[in-house]
């Protein structure tokens, strides 16, 4: 039973790993969504000061119309990551709570096998000093 339980820990450890694994890919990738969401709205900012110098040379509207797509697409993409991030967060709680859980029965165990193996040394000392205060004083 106690080897099942080192088990099960392992288990749990290389689950958070690997979960590790995909939290990291995916804060990656909305910091990186985010980094993108800056730079258009940079490259807007740009355009917009462009359009106001030179009205008559482009058609700023449709520019904005693709801007505000863009901007949502990426908004979108950022929120949906950030619930999966956070699903990620609460699944590692989970499983951090069953590891520890573990690790209190596995404490448990041992300390119970100490005690136990306390009560038998100290049996065995008090034998051996019984018998020894047997032979001193049964030789008078």
């Amino acid at each position: 039973m106690a080897k099942s339980l080192k088990v099960l820990q392992r288990i749990k450890k290389m689950e958070l790993d690997e979960l590790r694994r995909v939290l990291s890919d995916k804060i990656a990738r909305q910091d990186e969504g985010k980094h993108k969401l800056q730079e258009l709205n940079q490259q807007y900012e740009k355009e917009k000061e462009f359009a106001a110098q030179n009205p008559l040379l482009c058609d700023f509207g449709k520019y904005t119309e693709n801007y505000l797509k863009k901007k949502r697409a990426l908004e979108q993409f950022i929120a949906a990551l950030e619930n999966e991030i956070e699903q990620l967060r609460n699944e590692m709680a989970d499983i951090f709570k069953e590891e520890k859980t573990y690790n209190i029965i596995d404490e448990a165990r041992e300390a119970q096998k100490q005690k136990e193996f306390n009560a038998n040394e100290q049996k065995l000392l008090d034998e051996v000093g019984t018998n020894a205060y047997i032979k001193k004083h049964g030789a008078k």
